[in-house]
């Protein structure tokens, strides 16, 4: 019987253990932080396109498995495009998301992934929506927006225009 009862105690413990370095299903620490609307010259894909982008921020000191999160750019279809099955949004960082009007999920030389989805933003003004299972855990609108100028998220957690866009990096502001 303590046979028994150490054996399980050992398993609870490593398995425990696993679960606290396990990646965090945690949505509501993503965050859309920048988007770009009229994309002329401030980033290129890896084909070299300049399509509009969206910014995804992990706000946690976890990684992120993004795995099932829904994004799009309007409530209507909140699922336009789903996060497949091995997508991770490290602690702290930054995710660019291609607005490119098809779907595509690759990876690139170096392992960094590159997001296609299928829509695309209008500079004349929308929405941009993330959503899990039908819940919308961020959205964000924004008006007409001027040829790369982005929409950024502040430290206050207010939006401004931003005539020096970050994309891949932390919002700064002049």
């Amino acid at each position: 019987m303590k046979k028994l009862i150490s054996a399980v105690l050992c398993a609870v413990l490593l398995l425990s253990s696993v679960s606290a370095l396990a990646i965090t299903r945690d949505f509501g620490m993503v965050k859309i932080n920048e988007v770009m609307a009229s994309n002329g010259e401030t980033i290129d894909d890896s084909k070299g396109k300049s399509c509009d982008w969206i910014e995804l921020w992990n706000a946690s000191d976890d990684d992120i498995d993004l795995s099932g999160l829904n994004l799009s750019d309007g409530k209507k279809n909140l699922a336009k495009f789903t996060f497949p099955e091995g997508v991770t949004l490290a602690k702290g960082a930054y995710m660019i998301i291609f607005c490119s009007d098809y779907e595509q999920v690759e990876t690139l030389d170096g392992g960094n992934v590159e997001i296609h989805v299928p829509f695309k933003l209008s500079a004349d003004g929308e929405k941009v929506v993330i959503s899990y299972q039908d819940v919308i855990l961020d959205i964000v609108r924004f008006d007409q927006q001027t040829k790369d100028v982005s929409y950024a998220l502040k430290d206050d957690g207010t939006w401004a225009y931003c005539d020096t866009p970050t994309p891949g990096a932390e919002n700064k502001f002049e």
